[in-house]
């Protein structure tokens, strides 16, 4: 076998045009293993920093309150990434007082000065800075357009759940967020 039995095919995945790298042998046709996360529409893995980039990019202009960010985070990472095909690092959600909680993400947070803004007081509100848009805006640019447009729907219709609308939705979808809940009764109004 020859570099030149290799040869190199275009596939369109997810919108992008990817370059694969194959080879046929006694009938088989193989993949060079280096391209297969392609194929599998899997790709790169987004860091914690950059799927919070991400889901604040998507609407630069909208702030997010730390409440519904850490419930917005939780649907990305369990639902939102696997049908568009998003390697996410994982924020480990455990159940807390108030659903799903992620000390990962509360530190990543603290961690992102010059990116993001959360302004003082009970609800803490975050916004990305210049610098932040910038980063969200190149992270963005990195997926199809169709990856962000489903991913901004979907903020849109987290964002105008609330609070209350979304911890519903999550403590109905996923029961085991309930265990430590102090205000489960009240959301599901039982």
């Amino acid at each position: 076998m020859t570099s030149n039995d290799i040869r190199k095919i275009k596939k369109n995945i997810n919108g992008e045009d990817i370059y694969i790298e194959v080879r046929d042998e006694n009938g088989f046709t193989t993949v060079n293993p280096k391209c297969y996360s392609h194929l599998n529409g899997v790709g790169r893995k987004f860091s914690v920093k950059e799927s919070i980039l991400l889901l604040l990019g998507v609407d630069p202009e909208i702030p997010l309150k730390m409440t519904l960010l850490m419930k917005e985070s939780f649907l990305f990472e369990k639902e939102l990434a696997n049908e568009l095909n998003l390697n996410l690092e994982s924020f480990k959600f455990i159940p807390y007082r108030f659903g799903p909680y992620s000390r990962v993400l509360e530190d990543t947070l603290s961690s992102m000065d010059g990116l993001i803004v959360i302004s003082k007081g009970n609800k803490k509100e975050i916004t990305l800075t210049d610098e932040g848009k910038k980063e969200a805006e190149k992270l963005l640019e990195s997926l199809s357009e169709s990856t962000i447009e489903k991913l901004k729907f979907k903020r849109l219709g987290w964002d105008q759940w609330g609070n209350k609308g979304i911890l519903k939705r999550v403590y109905t979808d996923y029961p085991i967020f309930t265990v430590n809940s102090e205000i489960k009764d009240e959301v599901l109004g039982e």
